[in-house]
């Protein structure tokens, strides 16, 4: 009797495991199940942000970049019905001037259903960040390009990536256009990931009076635009872009503050020398040296990562690092809450410190899978 009971429990395990597989894979798939934490989810203290996409996806991608600019879809999320709808950018525009807005450009390869996987993630970490404020994806054509038999991979590689890194450079262009029509009441913040990291930094350039690709913006200044920020996660361009006389060497002078993170290990950066036209090391990689940018090096923190995140370049690892949620917070958002009870304070931006107390960092951390199963004690 005792062996048959043995026997039984792999059974009943396997069929947990199974339906616990199932649940996060569908949970992944249909992105309109994503629904506030249930009552004993203990995240009262934190708010959803307001979630945007910006669709670029069908619109011109080099040419014709003015038209093609009134082409960008725009959709709001549902709280109510829990689903996308269709907007328009007065209205996007509107709601901006009321709220502190982060953009999230995401990295390459992605069709827009792993752009929305990335963007929930964040969707979800951003709520330790207290108060309101605005989410915005922005969705734009990165999906694999050349799809040719596999005869030679590396070259079939190099060349989606440097057409891939055309279009992210042009995706600037657009960015730049869009945030030079919003408020500069709120703090607009350009976050982005791998080559949407470029993308913030083209726009950045344009915004501060730059040129790049036959291309300026009217009404781009070489001064601070009050309340312009950017925060790049594991960027996939030359580490010497910034610098004074280099490739968005406006960037910086446009940015009231610049985050950014590294790691020494990254094995997709490792690789960046073998597609850098100058043979250069990824931003992501090495990071920034703060001497070379003179009278900005007070906008700059860094986020040395190496230890955290390893040889990974994906953004789901780099979100489960608390000091990078942190900083993106401070960024983004202005100051976290730290200490016991009904304490409060400031958190110094790089620290591992997030909100305490009644809540922990943990459980808005775990929320996801929270909101999968409710009242599940993780």
């Amino acid at each position: 009797m005792r062996s048959r009971k043995l026997a039984i429990r792999p059974r009943i395990l396997c069929v947990g495991t199974f339906s616990l597989v199932a649940a996060i894979a569908l949970f992944g798939c249909d992105h309109s199940l994503a629904t506030e934490p249930a009552s004993n989810c203990p995240l009262e203290e934190f708010s959803s942000p307001s979630f945007w996409v910006i669709n670029t996806r069908c619109s011109p991608r080099c040419r014709g970049l003015d038209a093609g600019f009134e082409t960008l879809k725009y959709e709001r999320y549902c709280c109510e019905t829990r689903r996308f709808v269709t907007d328009t950018r007065d209205n996007f525009l509107a709601e901006q001037s009321q709220l502190p807005t982060l953009f999230f450009v995401h990295g390459n390869s992605l069709e827009h259903e792993g752009a929305m996987e990335n963007a929930w993630q964040m969707y979800h970490r951003m709520k330790v960040c207290p108060g309101p404020k605005m989410l915005v994806l922005w969705s734009w054509p990165a999906q694999v390009l050349y799809k040719r038999p596999l005869i030679r991979p590396l070259a079939l590689a190099r060349k989606n990536i440097k057409a891939k890194y055309v279009y992210a450079e042009h995706q600037g262009y657009y960015l730049a256009k869009l945030v030079s029509q919003m408020s500069v009441e709120q703090p607009v913040t350009l976050g982005g990931h791998s080559f949407g990291a470029a993308c913030c930094l083209v726009a950045a350039h344009y915004l501060g009076g730059g040129q790049l690709n036959g291309l300026c913006l009217e009404g781009g200044v070489a001064a601070p635009r009050p309340g312009l920020r950017a925060s790049l996660i594991s960027p996939a361009l030359d580490n010497d872009h910034l610098y004074a006389g280099h490739r968005y060497s406006q960037a910086i002078v446009a940015l009231e503050q610049l985050h950014t993170t590294y790691s020494a290990k990254d094995a997709t950066l490792r690789r960046w020398p073998t597609h850098s036209v100058r043979n250069q090391q990824a931003l992501g990689f090495t990071g920034l040296c703060i001497e070379r940018l003179g009278e900005h090096a007070h906008k700059v923190t860094q986020n040395r990562l190496t230890e955290e995140v390893g040889r990974s370049h994906y953004m789901a690892t780099h979100l489960a690092s608390i000091q990078m949620t942190t900083s993106i917070c401070q960024t983004a958002f202005g100051t976290c809450p730290v200490g016991g009870g009904t304490g409060s304070g400031t958190v110094p931006v790089g620290s591992r410190v997030l909100p305490s107390g009644r809540v922990n960092l943990d459980d808005v951390l775990r929320a996801p899978a929270q909101l999968i199963f409710p009242g599940l004690a993780l």
